[in-house]
């Protein structure tokens, strides 16, 4: 099953969610790098998941099918 990169449904690729009143790092996007031979933890906004659970958005991304962005899609057919 091929993977792909898509924005990440929980922070909506911002890095960050609200938990009351502050923010804070989104769990979901996190990763571990390797730089200048240690290893870092960034939070880039994007996840990795199956082909099939993704759609393309009307700005060009990747993101879940489960996730409604809240765009208007185009109608096809209609002028």
């Amino acid at each position: 099953m091929e993977k792909i990169r898509t924005i990440c449904p929980r922070c909506e690729g911002n890095s960050f969610i609200k938990v009351q009143e502050i923010q804070v790092d989104c769990p979901m996007c996190e990763e571990e790098i390797m730089h200048m031979g240690k290893t870092v933890t960034v939070h880039n906004g994007y996840v990795m998941l199956p082909m099939d659970q993704t759609r393309l958005n009307v700005e060009g991304g990747r993101e879940s099918k489960i996730k409604w962005s809240g765009e208007t899609l185009p109608e096809i057919g209609k002028q």
